[in-house]
């Protein structure tokens, strides 16, 4: 990987993660660890920063939509369908 494309990554994941409030850091770290760890063997080395970042990215805005009720209604609708 060239120096450029390993600046590009490395951008990329500082921004994946710059959303990421310190109340949800942590959860998502977690989550994001779990995750990879069975990944990260099938994967090249370089991106396992960008791989993690992702994760905790995603898990981050879940639990920020979650918290300001934007899944209400799917999370209603769902366990009307169980019931």
């Amino acid at each position: 990987m060239s120096d450029a494309q390993r600046k590009e990554l490395r951008d990329l994941v500082s921004a994946l993660g710059a959303d990421i409030s310190d109340r949800h850091y942590q959860p998502s770290y977690d989550v994001a660890a779990n995750i990879c760890s069975g990944v990260f063997e099938t994967i090249p080395v370089d991106l396992h920063d960008l791989v993690q970042e992702a994760a905790m990215a995603g898990y981050a805005a879940a639990l920020d939509d979650l918290e300001r009720g934007k899944l209400d209604d799917r999370v209603r609708e769902r366990a009307e369908l169980l019931n």
